[in-house]
């Protein structure tokens, strides 16, 4: 099973792609790495904004399963960038 990180630091209202697809499911962490600020991270598809994507909150670890073929997008709209920590398991 490989396993994959990532950091990100993702810039002000720009959506960036975090976990590229996969021809397997693929296990992922994510991590919003804002302790001391509490800065905000939003997840989803290739459409997600602040309004309509799955919080990371500041702090703590959030496990999901990402179907075969699928992308995850991150973005902030915070006015400073914020870090984003990922890891991704594979069944290869």
């Amino acid at each position: 099973m490989p396993v994959k990180t990532y950091a990100y630091t993702l810039e002000t209202g720009i959506r960036q792609l975090v976990v590229p697809a996969d021809v397997e499911p693929q296990g992922v962490s994510l991590h919003n790495h804002e302790h001391a600020l509490s800065r905000e991270i939003f997840v989803g598809n290739s459409e997600v904004t602040a309004n309509n994507g799955m919080h990371a909150v500041a702090t703590e670890t959030s496990i999901i399963t990402l179907p075969a073929g699928d992308e995850l997008y991150a973005i902030s709209e915070e006015s400073a960038d914020v870090e984003l920590r990922i890891m991704v398991v594979t069944r290869h």
